[in-house]
């Protein structure tokens, strides 16, 4: 499958982005250094269970790097649990609610279900995905 051109990736803004991921990355070299200081360089470091308890503690950091939304020439690739990608001719409207305590974007598709829906301040470059938003796709009203 040919990779499809990105014209604006949002994610997390950076500052939070690299924050979050070094939280959830900080455990593996604790957890190395401990082994090292207590016992020096032993097979332990190679026990699978240890390896295993390692990758998983990578996965959330993993998840957090790559959560977002793709803008692509004819749809949008949305990176929340897994990455889907919607067909701007699938896809009905957008709202967002840009009040102080919810500030909500959400997208619908044809069937009323909703594609999207995220904190927009938790979106890089907002305007931009705003304004493509705009020009593709009807801004849709509040729904319930």
């Amino acid at each position: 499958m040919r990779r499809k051109q990105v014209l604006s990736r949002h994610r997390l803004p950076n500052r939070y982005r690299y924050s979050i991921v070094a939280l959830w990355l900080a455990p593996l070299p604790l957890l190395v250094l401990t082994i090292l200081a207590g016992k020096g360089l032993t097979a332990a470091l190679l026990d699978p269970r240890f390896l295993v308890a390692m990758g998983l503690l990578t996965l959330p950091a993993i998840y957090i790097w790559q959560e977002g939304l793709d803008v692509l020439p004819n749809g949008i690739r949305t990176r929340v649990h897994l990455p889907r990608y919607h067909d701007y001719t699938l896809l009905e409207s957008w709202y967002c609610d840009r009040r102080r305590q919810r500030g909500i974007l959400t997208i619908w598709d044809k069937d009323r279900r909703k594609v999207l829906e995220c904190h927009a301040a938790h979106l890089s470059h907002l305007p931009l995905l705003l304004d493509t938003l705009e020009r593709r796709l009807p801004a849709g009203q509040p729904r319930s």
